[in-house]
């Protein structure tokens, strides 16, 4: 059944906005899967197969990078390359997290996908740091590669502590989408760490406790509250999950 008028006034533009962030920033997550789908094809069939294979359909590392920054002002093209740039470390760690672990029986199968996981990902990761670059911003790309010490110290510590044990990147990944986003457009220190402990918080949801998650949120809701356009993605970040 249709809402009548009365209903639909008491609708406000703000609370439509806020309900949808991914409606809000569509055409802009539509340059985001045009960008790596250009990077993607290496020329390779075999490469470019296995890419677009693994490339996800849903960006939601993306979403808090493009979220965070209609905090401030930035070019469209430098906020796409750093929302791509994100998404493809992301790729990359996937294509390196299909590398057989523990004990393996070396055939000509396996000798295969070991070098295909290996150099995929590492082209990825070329892609990525390539995409970080085209911000112009040295604090920005120092952010991601920040990120990515960190992702391969937790990885490498992970094969050798506890190499049967499934490692998560996503607190890592979600951290720096805020963070560099955060940087990209100027945010002042508090409200930047405000927004990198929520998104870290979001990306452990699925394994943690989620009162870290609601404790972020109302920091960050307590620091943003004269900022209507962070609305959208404080509401985001406290009603999805990672993908």
């Amino acid at each position: 059944m249709l809402p009548n008028k009365k209903t639909l006034e008491r609708v406000s533009p703000t609370a439509v906005v806020e309900s949808n962030l991914e409606r809000v920033l569509g055409e802009d997550l539509v340059l985001v899967r045009e960008k790596l789908m250009a990077c993607i094809h290496s020329g390779f069939p075999f490469v470019d197969e296995m890419l677009v294979e693994n490339l996800h359909q849903h960006y939601p590392r993306a979403i808090i990078v493009l979220g965070t920054t209609r905090l401030g002002h930035t070019t469209v093209e430098k906020r796409v390359a750093l929302a791509a740039a994100i998404e493809m470390l992301h790729l990359a760690t996937y294509i390196h997290s299909l590398i057989p672990r523990g004990e393996i029986v070396v055939d000509e199968n396996t000798r295969t996908l070991l070098g295909a996981s290996i150099l995929i990902g590492d082209y990825c990761f070329s892609q990525a740091s390539a995409l970080a670059a085209q911000t112009n911003n040295p604090a920005v790309v120092a952010a991601f590669a920040d990120a990515l010490a960190q992702l391969a110290e937790g990885r490498v510590l992970t094969l050798l502590e506890n190499p049967e044990r499934p490692y998560s990147d996503d607190a890592v990944l979600f951290a720096a989408a805020a963070e560099a986003g955060a940087l990209l457009v100027g945010l002042p220190r508090p409200m930047r760490y405000a927004l990198r402990e929520a998104a870290a918080a979001f990306g452990e949801v699925l394994t943690d406790s989620e009162t870290s998650l609601a404790e972020a949120i109302a920091q960050l809701e307590a620091l943003l509250r004269d900022r209507p356009l962070a609305r959208p993605l404080v509401n985001w970040l406290r009603s999805r999950l990672p993908v």
